[in-house]
């Protein structure tokens, strides 16, 4: 059923389900990308394991970040 003209329907419930669902993705996306970036830097440089879990810690601490920073936008709206 089409919501009456001129009102939009409330989308809060899937928006709130969409940034919770990034969270998984980013926990597991973050900690690799910054485990090939170093790795990459690893070959170049022949420093092999250290950037590599540079690039992993980094990783995690940014995807930490990211996620503490949507679930606070989370409970905002939900606080409306």
């Amino acid at each position: 059923m089409a919501p009456p003209h001129g009102k939009r329907p409330d989308d809060s419930a899937m928006r709130g389900a969409a940034m919770l669902v990034a969270i998984p993705s980013l926990l597991i996306i973050s900690p690799l990308v910054g485990f090939f970036a170093g790795n990459f830097g690893d070959q170049k440089f022949h420093t092999a394991p250290w950037l590599a879990l540079a690039g992993l810690l980094l990783g995690f601490v940014a995807g930490a970040r990211e996620v503490w920073s949507i679930y606070r936008r989370y409970l905002e709206t939900q606080e409306r």
